[in-house]
């Protein structure tokens, strides 16, 4: 099942140049080296918490773990503080609701990235995502690749990752009355509701024999 370790962080002022070089040069092949994938890169657009996240996918948690205990990815994390401040990571896991995830995305995605915390039975929570918030996010233009569960790192423990294309008809949807009931509805069943919508910041250029990334500058 895979596992993903979403690393954030702000570049240091004035560092952004040598940041790049860095990224390209040395973090990512020395992530994929590690046999964590690097997805791809986000810079938060609208919302709070960091300027960007960097998504990496393992296969499997203990793969994950052996990753992160290696000297080599210490050595990478210590070089990376070189040029990032309010460095932080958190591993989640699929929480079972709506497992579409893939690690493909076009020049023009966007995410809507939504997180909360339960509050409520289990049961009543589930039947309400299911069937009346995830379908109004579909219907809103909103793919639901996946649900997951912070297994470690802050609350809130709840990431529901959508994804869009057209960044200025997905503001549109979420001002429409349809899916504004249906936050209301959420809301009752959870705490701590926060929401982001993501650009591509590093992306995967996929070529004949090898893969390469660039930087969205």
């Amino acid at each position: 099942m895979p596992t993903k370790l979403n690393h954030y962080w702000r570049i240091r002022p004035y560092k952004f140049e040598e940041y790049c070089k860095f990224m390209l040069n040395s973090f990512i092949p020395g992530i994929n080296k590690l046999d964590v994938h690097v997805v791809c890169g986000w810079s938060v657009l609208i919302g709070s918490y960091s300027d960007i996240i960097l998504e990496t996918v393992a296969n499997d948690l203990e793969l994950l773990e052996h990753s992160l205990l290696s000297k080599e990815f210490m050595k990478l994390k210590e070089n990376l503080l070189n040029y990032v401040t309010d460095y932080n990571t958190k591993i989640l896991v699929l929480s079972g609701k709506r497992d579409s995830y893939t690690t493909t995305f076009q020049e023009n995605s966007i995410k809507f990235n939504q997180t909360w915390n339960i509050n409520s039975e289990k049961a009543a929570y589930n039947h309400y995502v299911e069937e009346k918030f995830y379908p109004c996010l579909e219907e809103s233009g909103i793919t639901v690749a996946a649900e997951w569960e912070v297994l470690i790192g802050d609350a809130p423990h709840i990431v529901c990752e959508g994804r869009a294309n057209d960044v200025g008809a997905l503001i549109g949807n979420l001002q429409d009355k349809k899916f504004r009931e249906s936050i209301r509805g959420l809301k009752m069943l959870i705490s701590n509701y926060q929401s982001r919508i993501l650009g591509l910041h590093i992306q995967k250029l996929q070529g004949c024999k090898s893969v390469n990334y660039d930087i969205i500058r």
